[in-house]
């Protein structure tokens, strides 16, 4: 396990080494329930739009069809 740890470190100095940055930043955690909530939210969306487009098509289907059999 302290093989992980140092291997680990060495990456992290070697990277900042070429990049030439004496700051290291630590990643951000990240809230995964806000992530999923806005999977959900985006289909959703995409859901609505493809109900309201099929919709769409079977009323202007029904449409031209009754117009052709009067």
């Amino acid at each position: 396990m302290s093989y992980n740890i140092q291997n680990r470190a060495s990456n992290i100095e070697i990277s900042s080494q070429l990049t030439g940055d004496n700051i290291i930043d630590t990643p951000q955690k990240v809230n995964i329930d806000a992530l999923k909530s806005k999977i959900r939210k985006q289909e959703k969306k995409e859901n609505f739009k493809n109900k309201a487009i099929l919709v769409s098509f079977f009323i202007g289907l029904g449409t031209v069809g009754y117009l052709v059999s009067s």
